[in-house]
């Protein structure tokens, strides 16, 4: 008898396993290592199936990042959801983002610290406008973080003036812990590093806020 197709759920969820194996073989080989026959190797799939999923190996990146994009989004999203006023919020989105980088390393890792192919690389391509698309996507959560700083301004609180500057400072120490956590370096100097990595982000949150506490 032939197979029942797959319905829409079934086959959305194949795609993720596809991408969460995709994203470990570049974690732990590279990029360039990455071919549909390692990764139906360990899914079990022929690599001609996983063809019927992603038509090349460009694509399954483009994927990958998308997926990144939208797993991060969502966590910064929910936290700011459950945060009060908008200094909890940013606290509670502090904590999301450790956490995702944390947790989900890989696609942490191709995110913002791997050399794989960006939107730049495909302008010009049969995949420029997908990788556009990828590019928009993954920037939702900067401007998502954008607007929370601008609510910071609008309830009184002392940002510097050039706001985009402050925007990627508040980034690059959030960045920088996550790579020390995932390089094992803090590991490196304290057998409790998860624990380090929570009191580090709440003494980055005191000082930022110290520093930008409102007007009287």
């Amino acid at each position: 008898m032939p197979k029942t197709p797959m319905d829409e759920v079934a086959i959305i969820e194949k795609k993720e396993k596809i991408l969460d194996i995709a994203a470990e073989i570049i974690m732990e080989e590279g990029y360039q290592s990455l071919s549909m026959r390692k990764i139906g190797s360990k899914i079990g799939m022929t690599a001609a199936n996983i063809y019927n999923y992603f038509s090349n190996k460009d694509e399954l990146n483009i994927a990958i990042r998308t997926r990144a994009g939208k797993i991060l989004f969502d966590v910064l999203e929910k936290a700011h959801q459950n945060g009060g006023n908008i200094a909890e919020k940013i606290r509670f989105m502090f904590e999301a983002y450790i956490r995702f980088g944390m947790l989900q390393t890989n696609y942490y890792s191709i995110m913002f610290d791997m050399p794989t192919p960006k939107y730049a690389d495909y302008v010009g391509t049969p995949l420029e406008i997908l990788a556009r698309e990828e590019k928009e996507s993954s920037e939702k959560s900067l401007e998502f973080l954008d607007r929370c700083i601008g609510e910071l301004k609008d309830e009184g609180y002392r940002l510097p003036e050039n706001k985009d500057l402050f925007l990627i400072m508040m980034w690059s120490q959030l960045h920088g812990l996550i790579s020390l956590y995932n390089n094992r370096l803090i590991s490196e100097l304290n057998n409790t590093p998860e624990k380090i990595v929570e009191q580090v982000t709440g003494l980055a949150y005191e000082i930022m806020f110290s520093f930008i506490s409102k007007q009287s």
